[in-house]
């Protein structure tokens, strides 16, 4: 039976959001579902679940808001960025699409659970085209849409840590509004 990635990461980050498993962190989260999509090593998704850790330490946002927000900037940079620029950005921090597809953002749909609630969250953050967009997705998360300036930061320098490079996080600073 083929289990979505979607599925396995909003099991895993309901369990991290429990007091049970306070324990568990959004980094085993990601690495759990870097294994169920057949990833050789659990590492491949170490990235991820770094990025998500920063953001919870730094700005003191819910597991289910840091997945949210990263989700919905990176889906407007995936819509932004040329093919190959945003081909780079992936390859760079492996595991990234996991927070960009349909399948982590409707996994968050299910970690919210089935209301008309969660349903205009899954919607607001499935196709992001512009920073309006993104402001929506914001709200629909409970943040206001100051906090896309406070994730653009957090995101742009963990992503420099990965690797990626100078002009890319430029471009990425400008669709996000972050400046320079």
């Amino acid at each position: 039976m083929k289990i979505s990635r979607g599925v396995v990461l909003a099991s895993l980050m309901a369990f991290a959001a429990t007091p049970v498993f306070a324990a568990f962190s959004l980094n085993d989260a990601a690495n759990a579902v870097s294994s169920m999509q057949g990833g050789q090593n659990g590492d491949a998704a170490a990235p991820v679940g770094g990025l998500l850790s920063a953001l919870g330490s730094k700005l003191h946002v819910t597991p289910e808001q840091a997945v949210g927000g990263t989700g919905a900037m990176l889906g407007l940079a995936k819509n932004k960025l040329s093919s190959n620029d945003y081909s780079q950005l992936s390859h760079s921090v492996p595991g990234l699409d996991q927070l960009s597809g349909d399948g982590a953002l409707s996994g968050l749909g299910g970690l919210l659970g089935q209301s008309e609630s969660s349903s205009a969250v899954v919607s607001a953050l499935s196709n992001v085209q512009n920073t309006n967009d993104l402001n929506k997705a914001f709200g629909a998360l409970g943040m206001d849409s100051g906090m896309v300036g406070q994730f653009a930061p957090v995101i742009l320098q963990y992503l420099g840590q990965q690797g990626v490079g100078g002009p890319l996080l430029k471009s990425l600073g400008g669709i996000w509004g972050a400046g320079s």
